[in-house]
Parts: C-alpha cells; structure tokens; sequence
C-alpha cells in the first residue's frame, strides 16, 4: 500500500470508487481507496438499480443526466459489465397538487433538453400492462431511464480506476485521521498511515464516524430499507421489451422489472432507524430482519396498483440500511472549516447518483470549483443546529415522504422550533406564520388573529396570497418592521483586512468610515460565489454581511483564503448580533422618536451606516434594505433585541407599524430586480450578465478577475430581465423555460406577484439579442406557456427615489 498519495478516499460503495475513478480518468495518478472490507459492502450491495432523470432539484437532474451518460459507455470503456437496462420511466398522479407537481418537473426537465412527456392513464396502461390505472390523472413518461446492477457497475467502475492508476485497497480499517501544520492530511489505518493533499469521506454509512475523527458531527442516519422480488410473472417473462419503471408516489411505492419478474420498494410509513448510536465496524454485507408488519401497507398499495403482485409469491425480500439526511438529500462538497477535506456521503439515492457525482466533485477537488452548481447538495447547507439529535427528529418525518408532493412553499413541522430570535414570542402573538430558514424560525407572514394559521402548500397562489398583499402595501404606505435577525455577519479586522478584503471582492472596499459596498465575491472563474455587503467600520475593522443561508459556505470560503501572516482577523458575529429592518416611508419618523441622534437625510444619506443608540442600546445603523422603501437595518446586541424591538413598536404606534414576513420581502425585492443568491447568483453567472455588473472594478486585482476578463473578451453570453408575466393563479417559481416562437432561449431564475405593482413577475437569463425592453416571450409555468413581456428593471421605483428619500 502506498504511505503518500495526493488523494484519498475511503470508502468502498458506488460513490467512493467512482470519486477514485474520475479523479485518476482526469489525470491524478496517486489516489488512493481504502476500503475496510469488499467493495459495495455497505449500502451499495442492497440498492434496487434504478437510474432516473428525475430528481425534485435543476442540478440534482444534471448529476443523473450525467450517471445514465456514464452508466451507458461504462462497459465499452472497461470491458465489465453494468448491467444496464434502458426500460423508461412512468411518474404516476392521482391528485391535482401531483399534476401540478409534475407541471413543474416537465417544464424543468425541457430547460435541460430532456426526452420527457405527459401521459394519460390510457397511455400508462399501455406502456405498463400490468399496471391498473383506476384512480389516475395522468403522469410524466422519460423513456430514456433505466437500471443497472448496482455491483457490477461498481465493479466497473474499479476495474477503470485501476486501469488509470489508482490504488483500491480492500480490507484496510481507517482508525484515525491527522492534519500536519502543512496542511497535509496523514490517513491511518491498520495497514499503515497514508500522507495525502486530499481526504474525500465516501464512507456510507460510517461517514458520521469518519468525521468525528476530524472533528466533524454529520446529519446522516441509517434506515433499514425494504424492497421484494416476487416470483417468476409469466406475463414478464413473455414479453419482448422490458417494463418501464413506475413510481406511484401517492401510494409511496415504485416497481421495476427485474428479469422474469418484479420489484416492489417502498417508503413506509414508520421508517425505522437502524444503530442510532452508529454504525459497527464489522458490519459488512448483513441482510436485516424485514418487519412485514410495517411494510403491509405499502405491500397492499403495490397490489393494488399492480393487481397481479396479489397472485404472486415473494421471491426474496431484502431489507438492509441506507443512509438519509435531514432532507433527504446527500452532503457533498468542502467539509467547513477544514482545507481539502470533502464529503461525499448521506446518499439515499448513491446509484442514480453515482457517475455524475464522481464526475462533478473530481472536477471540484481538482480545480477548485464545481462545473455545476452543487449547493442543492453542499455538506455546508446545514448549519451546527444539524446535530445527530435534529436529524433524528427530521428523518422520522423525511423518510415517510420522499415521496410526497414537493411543494415550493412547505415547511415542515418536524425539529421545529429550532433557532429563535428573542422576539419570537412577540411574532407567535402577532399570529406569525413561521418557515424554518438555515434553522431559524422567520415568519412568512402575519394573518390577522383567528385567520389561516397555516400556509396550505401550494404550486398556485396560496392563502397566504391576501396577507402578504397587505404587508406589502403597508410598507409602500407605512412603516413595518422585518427580523432579518438570520443574517450571516462576519467581522474582518487587522492590518491586513482592506488589502484582503479587496482581494476578496470585485468591489473596491469603502474608503470612508460609515461607507457600505455591495460586494459580490467571486469564483476564480468570474462567476458568483457568494452576496456580501462590506461596511468600514474604520481603517482595519470591516463589517460584512452575507445571506443566512450561506453562512458556512460564505465563512469556509473566507477562512480558507485568510492569508497566514496573521495579518487578518475573522469573527463570527452572527449569534452575537441581531437585525430588524424598518421599511416604509414613515421608517424614519419611527428611527426620530426613538434614536439619540439626527437620522435626517443630510446626515445620513443613503448607503451609510452610522452607530446610533436606540433607547438604551448602542445599534449599528445601515440606511439600505431590501425592500425597495426607505429603511434602515438596526444591528444591536442579541441580548438586547426586546429592547430595541419594544422602543422601535411603541414609537411607531401612531404611525400605525406593523410586522412584515419573509414572502413580503421577496415579492418586493423581485419588484426591485434585487438578485437572491442561489437564484440569480449562481456559480453560472458573473455580475456582468446581471444589473450589478457596475461592482466590478477592474482597475485592481480580485480573485475572478481574468475570468471576468476573459467573458468580457468573448462576449456576454446571457443578460439577466424582469419580465412581466400574463399569470393568473400560479407564478413562476424559478427553472421555467422561457420561450421564443416555440424555442427556448433562457431559463427563469426566480418569479413570484409583485403586489405593489400587482403583476406576475420573472428574472431569468436570456440570449443577450431576446433582453431588449417590450420583447415578447413566452414563460413555461406548470407545463403551459404563458405571455410575457421584456420590462425595464427595476419595475418598482425605477429611479430609486422611495430608498433615497
């Protein structure tokens, strides 16, 4: 065995020797796998083989785009067989808010160029014989799935990581892993210790023990899983093309040829996790003991679908354990706070996933960014309230309902409250509604008392819809008052900060006391890496804000660039400072009453920040919002909230203030053509397709630098535009197709009503010769084109005299 490598991977399933496989195809000769017993030993050997399109996420559904690519060519690269079987896929619905569901997929899955179409129960029953489709609206059909056997093609994936030069090590035990003060990692195992630039964690279902090594507590559980072969079917076994996979997700079961006959797997009710405590070393290919008991009823729901799996004995039924997150969803990517250590593990879906995720985090490892955006799957989504016991509270209601309806705008009960502001009692009693974001509670929106305590989720207007028309326009009229208390704040200090700073950035940093920048940080491609607001609190003391959200990612992304002269300091602010935003034209009568000091607009102009005490509290003021109104972020000590939030309410009394939610504060910052990063700021885009290009200051160095260069040279590909949709009961959503005579020419990043301007409203890239204003287009909501117009941005206020008043 090796004792250095440039990296290693440790774990020995589908996902880890694809990782070592794409990393030695694309050129890294020392990469090393262990392994601590056989290949596909922990939950690769259980997996039922589907390989879908499918997946609720835009870039999720690149990662299988690139699996079947992969999955295809596998055999012909290595001479090993995959077993892969083109068969195509059926999406069943039974229910309105299902049809929706798959209206939204369809119209997603167009803007990736994908073979994929609605079908109705006739034409489902054609497809799939077998399949009893009483009870059924209609369905989506790719008839480019398939499946494949999960351990040849891991197998196969071996024998090309070995043919290109990596080291698969079987039956060699991690015990410990060690960073040198070179930032080198040293691997120790029983066979002997491995020094390597790169630790990749592909361990399954001992990941949460790998990371404990490190330092690292992981949201990933295992649960035992269920499926059944049945019998020989004569019916299958006469037919001369293999059966389509079909998932009925309103009976949360799916079924799929197997050979002569079928498989049936489910997502029972009562999930039952398995060694909560974590996984035993020595466990190793063990097939648990099924619990038919929980699982009859989901047996039942098969028969019922497939009425000939009631005349068919079980073949085999096979339960063994696969890993899940607190949504389901797997955690890969950069491990914060540490350098060069990546997590690719939490898989529940590892065999759909597992060419394109190799794929993509090869080409992260090995250049620094990922080729697509990947948040969706970033291990730095969850924040430090995604401990062992939240995902043990999460999983119980996660694993019931994979399979439910995806709604845009659900939000789930489960290990809820979490992370409260101090005046969350103070929004229970203003009857808030609550949506969990980055852990925190944040009140969507605030009903009258007795009214819609609940959002009903929805893919249309829901009956939130009145109540945030309300809250919107009594901050075009009023004054309200918005707890932004989740922002991701970041203090940058030392003698270093500016010049770091300014690196950082593609803006320059403030030169002025009380200045504010906005500073998009960048990739070192040019593209978006992350939204900042930098304020200068004095020579060598920076402060600077970032989206809640992106937390760990923003604060990874600074602390592994910090220059290593100790010249720079970075402290975490966010629990230690809250922030209420005062919008709305009456915001500054509201500041006067309660502020020692003068907050008229000759001394505090826009787009400065001040330290003002309000009451009692000494509070770092920014006049600027992201409402579009005038209105000033109040920064104050945690501990104080109530404080300021009691002084700010009882001024505001005759100027009737009112509590303002989230859904508010998107529908206007859409108005404003404000960007959302994850929305418009993607790792696709750079500030000069968008209307913030004006921040990149070429006339210095910045990481991104020749990347923007580089775009500027060719030519912009893409131009971000407000368009004005003719919608009238579902707005877009983001990921719609946006269409010019029949033919796609962009793609939606975020949509939503303006109700200050009363429209349906779209941003969304297009092809620079389509973002002309008045260019007519069209917008693909829930599978329909709907009329849209090209509209100068920002809709609301475009001279931006409301903020400046």
């Amino acid at each position: 065995m090796k004792t250095n490598a440039r990296a290693v991977i440790i774990g020995g399933g589908a996902i880890g020797v694809s990782v070592a496989y794409h990393l030695a195809k694309y050129g890294w000769k020392d990469v090393v796998l262990v392994e601590k017993h056989e290949l596909t030993s922990g939950s690769t050997w259980i997996a039922a083989g589907n390989v879908s399109f499918y997946h609720p996420s835009f870039y999720c559904t690149q990662i299988n785009m690139k699996s079947i690519e992969i999955f295809k060519q596998l055999e012909q690269e290595t001479g090993q067989s995959t077993g892969w079987h083109t068969t195509g896929s059926i999406k069943t619905a039974d229910n309105p808010d299902r049809m929706d569901e798959l209206g939204y997929y369809y119209s997603m899955n167009r803007c990736l160029g994908l073979d994929v179409s609605f079908v109705t129960p006739e034409e489902m029953g054609k497809l799939h014989p077998l399949m009893n489709t009483d009870g059924l609206l209609g369905g989506l059909y790719w008839p480019d799935d398939g499946d494949v056997d999960p351990a040849s093609m891991t197998q196969a994936l071996a024998k090309g990581a070995r043919k290109y030069g990596a080291e698969l090590n079987l039956h060699t035990l991690v015990t410990g892993i060690e960073q040198k003060k070179s930032d080198e990692w040293i691997v120790k195992t029983d066979k002997g210790d491995i020094t390597c630039e790169v630790v990749v964690n592909a361990a399954g279902l001992w990941a949460p023990e790998v990371s404990k090594m490190v330092g690292l507590e992981i949201p990933s559980i295992a649960i035992a899983h269920t499926h059944i072969l049945y019998e020989k079917i004569n019916a299958v076994e006469d037919r001369d093309t293999m059966l389509p996979l079909v998932r009925d997700p309103d009976k949360s079961v799916y079924l799929r040829q197997e050979m002569d006959s079928l498989i049936l797997g489910m997502y029972e009710a009562n999930g039952q996790q398995w060694k909560k405590n974590g996984v035993p070393w020595d466990y190793a290919q063990e097939e648990l003991n099924p619990d038919i008991d929980n699982i009859a009823d989901c047996i039942e729901a098969g028969m019922e679908r497939f009425p000939v799996l009631g005349d068919t004995g079980f073949k085999h039924v096979t339960a063994g354990p696969i890993t899940y997150t607190p949504n389901g969803d797997p955690l890969v990517g950069p491990a914060a706070p540490l350098k060069n250590f990546y997590q690719a593990c939490g898989y529940s879906f590892g065999i759909t996933q597992a060419g394109g995720i190799g794929h993509y985090l090869a080409g992260w490892i090995m250049n620094g960014e990922p080729e697509i955006d990947l948040w969706h799957v970033d291990s730095r989504r969850f924040g430090s309230h995604a401990n062992w016991a939240y995902n043990h509270e999460k999983i119980a209601d996660i694993y019931p309902r994979l399979y439910s309806t995806f709604f845009p705008n659900e939000f789930r009960d489960a290990a809820r409250p979490n992370r409260t502001s101090p005046i969350y009692e103070y929004q229970k009693a203003g009857n808030a509604v609550f949506g969990d974001y980055y852990g925190w509670e944040c009140p969507n929106y605030f009903p009258p008392e007795g009214e819609d305590a609940y959002e009903t989720p929805s893919w249309r207007r829901s009956n939130a819809f009145k109540h945030v028309d309300n809250e919107c326009k009594h901050v075009m009229n009023h004054v309200g008052i918005i707890d932004l208390t989740r922002f991701a704040k970041t203090k940058i200090s030392g003698p270093g900060a500016k010049k770091w700073l300014n690196n950082m950035t593609c803006q320059k940093v403030p030169e002025k006391d009380g200045s504010i920048a906005l500073s998009p940080m960048l990739d070192h491609k040019g593209n978006f890496k992350s939204d900042m607001t930098i304020t200068r609190v004095n020579e060598e003391e920076f402060f600077c804000v970032t989206a809640s959200i992106g937390k760990k990612h923003d604060q990874h992304w600074m602390l592994v660039n910090l220059p290593s002269d100790g010249s720079v300091q970075m402290d975490d602010l966010t629990y230690k400072m809250g922030c209420l935003v005062l919008v709305g034209p009456e915001s500054r009568k509201v500041l006067e009453k309660t502020v020692y000091g003068d907050v008229s607009n000759d001394i505090f102009k826009f787009s400065s920040s001040r330290e003002i005490y309000v009451g009692r509290t000494k509070c770092r003021i920014n006049r600027m919002n992201y409402v579009g109104e005038l209105g000033f972020e109040i920064f104050h000590p945690i501990e104080q909230q109530i404080a300021v939030y009691n002084a700010l309410m009882e001024a505001g009394k005759k100027f009737d203030i009112k509590l303002i939610g989230m859904h508010a504060m998107d529908s206007m910052r859409l108005e404003k053509g404000y960007l959302a990063w994850k929305s418009e700021m993607t790792v696709h885009h750079t500030p000069l397709e968008t209307n913030v290009g004006w921040t990149v200051k070429l006339d210095k160095e910045f990481i991104g630098k020749q990347g923007i260069l580089k775009q500027k040279e060719a030519g912009i590909p893409l131009k971000l535009v407000c368009l004005v949709v003719e919608a009238k009961d579902s707005d877009p959503w983001g990921y719609n197709p946006i269409l010019k005579d029949g033919e796609r020419i962009g793609m939606t990043s975020s949509g939503g009503y303006g109700h200050r301007v009363e429209k349906s409203i779209a941003l969304g890239y297009v092809t620079p010769e389509f973002a002309k204003t008045g260019t007519k287009m069209d917008v693909e909501i829930l599978g329909k084109p709907k009329s849209a117009q090209v509209v100068t941005m920002p809709l609301y206020d475009p001279k931006n005299e409301r903020m400046k008043s």
